[in-house]
């Protein structure tokens, strides 16, 4: 009964109270018990809307279009498709084509490198041959070519012909022919 009393002791008072807490809440209830039949009543009405559209469909045969249509799209895109396929075929014997000429390239190349080096190990042979030979300094200027043998011009001066000796020489020590005596 404690309970039922308000601050000022009036228990009428607290009663009221809850006679209008209990009619704002059927209010409450009652406002959205309306907007949920207005939102079914809404949401049947698309749905009787679709049914109806679905059932047009049928009847009128619109599907057996529908399939049709689809079929023709699917039909033009595999034709583009298998079109295209000897062209792709074409295009990768190219780059194939285009492949070995660049390895056959690339083989060359090697080969030049190859050649270059041992032309390298010879000019390193000859600039060391000539280090060795008690000059003490090897020349920095290349005289001639030291694959090749150096020519006799057959004239007699004594200069000449020892500078022929030193060619001479200097070729054999880059080729790997070294005076063992």
């Amino acid at each position: 009964m404690a309970s039922s009393m308000t601050d000022a002791g009036n228990p009428q008072q607290d009663g009221k109270k809850g006679k209008d807490k209990n009619k704002d809440l059927a209010v409450l209830v009652n406002d959205k018990l309306a907007e949920v039949n207005d939102s079914i009543i809404t949401l049947t009405g698309r749905v009787d809307k679709m049914e109806t559209l679905i059932k047009e469909l049928e009847s009128e045969g619109h599907l057996e279009e529908l399939h049709g249509e689809m079929q023709v799209a699917v039909n033009s895109v595999v034709a583009d498709v298998n079109g295209e396929i000897p062209a792709l075929q074409a295009s990768k014997a190219a780059q194939e084509e285009e492949l070995k000429a660049c390895r056959a390239e690339m083989e060359s190349y090697k080969a030049k490198v190859e050649a270059l080096e041992a032309q390298l190990r010879v000019c390193t042979a000859m600039v060391a041959n000539m280090s060795n030979s008690g000059s003490g300094q090897a020349s920095t200027t290349p005289k001639g070519n030291a694959l090749q043998p150096p020519t006799y011009s057959g004239g007699r001066n004594a200069r000449e012909i020892d500078n022929f000796f030193w060619e001479l020489e200097a070729y054999f020590g880059a080729i790997g022919i070294v005076d063992e005596a």
